[in-house]
């Protein structure tokens, strides 16, 4: 009987060379897409996140300037009435300040000696980590107090914002100003019928991005005594 020979042979060092590297090319690959996929992900969610805190923080100031108000009170009586509360928005580069009096604290005690009024202020400060990054600050100071515009507690409302510019609308001359202010006579004993805010972020393409809204003051007028 004739046997016949193997025609089967092992691989040579050649083809292992050539199988290695071809799998290093797909592995290349394949780890880049998942990189990219990894980049974009991490895009998309920090675009979304600042999005996201322009938008509440928008949301939220719209809110508290809508229950704006001033007042005024008397030492004793017969006595000239003296305002304790006061409205002003001034205008800076890239930031307005902004301190008022507001009916918009959360009580969240049921103890708590305090009531819904209080000092509310929004302006620009340098990031305490980051020296080149300014964020919006809200502060609020649940008593209302002679120094309307201090004390309290302060914090970040949104980080990383490039501008915030505010424009207030006058009934009365039926223009808009950047500035109110009723310890001067002009606007005393009355506020703002709207309030324009603008903010200011980058985008993705380190672009300016441009957020407005609009906030209608319910109580213009100055307030009866308190």
């Amino acid at each position: 009987m004739m046997r016949t020979k193997s025609t089967q042979r092992g691989l040579t060092l050649m083809e292992v060379a050539l199988a290695v590297g071809i799998l290093a090319i797909i592995a290349t690959l394949t780890w880049g897409s998942i990189a990219r996929s990894f980049d974009a992900y991490e895009t998309v969610t920090t675009i979304d996140r600042n999005y996201h805190n322009v938008r509440v923080a928008m949301n939220r100031m719209a809110k508290e300037l809508s229950s704006a108000f001033i007042a005024s009170a008397r030492r004793s009586k017969g006595q000239e009435r003296r305002v304790v509360t006061n409205f002003r928005g001034a205008p800076a580069s890239p930031f307005h300040e902004l301190h008022f009096t507001a009916f918009a604290h959360d009580i969240l005690r049921a103890d708590a000696k305090e009531g819904d009024a209080c000092e509310i202020s929004y302006f620009g400060a340098p990031d305490p980590d980051k020296p080149n990054q300014m964020n919006l600050m809200r502060r609020e100071d649940p008593r209302i107090d002679s120094e309307w515009d201090e004390g309290g507690r302060s914090y970040i409302l949104a980080e990383d914002i490039k501008e915030f510019k505010l424009r207030f609308w006058d009934e009365r001359r039926e223009e808009w100003t950047d500035e109110w202010d009723t310890e001067k006579s002009d606007f005393a004993g009355r506020l703002p019928q709207i309030v324009e805010i603008t903010m200011v972020i980058l985008d993705e393409n380190k672009q300016e991005l441009k957020f407005v809204t609009k906030a209608r003051i319910n109580l213009t007028r100055e307030l009866g005594t308190i």
